[in-house]
């Protein structure tokens, strides 16, 4: 059942009735789940911080549940099978992330390209699996902090010093959740930060997405002469959203699509994948714009 808007009291209000009453109703979880925690609001903490409490007392969403297993068992949150293979032992890897890999594979393609181009050199780690960022939005802690530990002795056993993601979201998870813990202390980056000398001029809008948000500069730097922004805080698909309420999350992007006047321009997979959905003709994806139209002013090392 669609919820129609994200409200930010019901993030207030849910924080408070597990604090005072100690359960949520249906309606209540419902709700509490229609938010993307873009934090537009300022209320994303409220409401992340009534997640963590309404999971710890078993007021688990569906949703919630289906994703959590999803990862278990599949090693992602769509629950798609495929064992992603590795390269061996490196210190440098790319991070492949579940959406590139298993929504937006023309996006990880454009992206090995660039890289290439630039002579970077990078392996893939075996059997990737999700960095585990959507647990902690969705409130599981104790699921995502598995996820971490795993992956973290997976990195450690192949000699990982260094990673680069495709997705902004992984680039804030390894930052936040992996970074000092035991002993792992990799240098993490966006695939964004190896681009430069690419260019493409042009006057798109640029889709800032929910995570990453500091790498911004970084992108405009890549599309000079783009001084649009998109309208949108958010894609309207993120934190679950998609898998929710899926009527609301396309109601959003379409919102977000169809108020802007440029081509959209994006460097998060999940929001292209969101705002492609609704109009694909006017939504495209950075590394795929680069890797069709620009060129290196010069090779790199690095």
């Amino acid at each position: 059942m669609s919820t129609k808007n994200c409200n930010p009291l019901n993030s207030v209000y849910c924080n408070l009735k597990i604090k005072l009453a100690g359960n949520l109703s249906e309606k209540d979880l419902a709700g509490l789940y229609s938010c993307t925690l873009c934090n537009d609001c300022h209320t994303a903490d409220f409401n992340r911080g009534a997640r963590e409490m309404a999971v710890s007392r078993s007021l688990v969403a569906p949703h919630v549940s289906t994703i959590g297993r999803n990862i278990r068992e599949k090693g992602n949150p769509y629950g798609i099978s495929g064992n992603r293979a590795g390269s061996g032992k490196c210190d440098t890897i790319l991070f492949r992330g579940c959406t590139p890999t298993y929504k937006a594979p023309e996006i990880l393609a454009a992206v090995e390209s660039l890289l290439g181009k630039k002579g970077v050199q990078y392996g893939l780690i075996d059997n990737e699996t999700c960095c585990g960022n959507v647990l902690f939005n969705l409130g599981d802690k104790a699921s995502g902090a598995e996820v971490v530990r795993a992956n973290i002795a997976k990195f450690k056993a192949a000699g990982v010093k260094k990673i680069i993601t495709v997705c902004p979201g992984c680039y804030t998870s390894f930052n936040k959740y992996y970074k000092g813990q035991d002993g792992f202390n990799p240098e993490v980056v966006l695939a964004v930060d190896l681009l430069s000398g690419f260019t493409l001029a042009g006057d798109f809008a640029i889709q800032d997405p929910c995570h990453g948000k500091e790498k911004s500069e970084v992108v405009r730097s890549l599309l000079p002469g783009s001084a649009n922004k998109s309208v949108s805080p958010c894609c309207g698909a993120g934190s679950g959203v998609m898998t929710h309420d899926r009527l609301l999350a396309s109601s959003k992007a379409e919102k977000a699509v169809g108020a802007s006047q440029s081509k959209i321009v994006t460097y998060c997979p999940f929001c292209y994948l969101s705002l492609s959905a609704a109009r694909p003709e006017k939504v495209s994806d950075i590394y795929v714009m680069l890797d069709k139209h620009a060129r290196p002013s010069a090779p790199a090392h690095e």
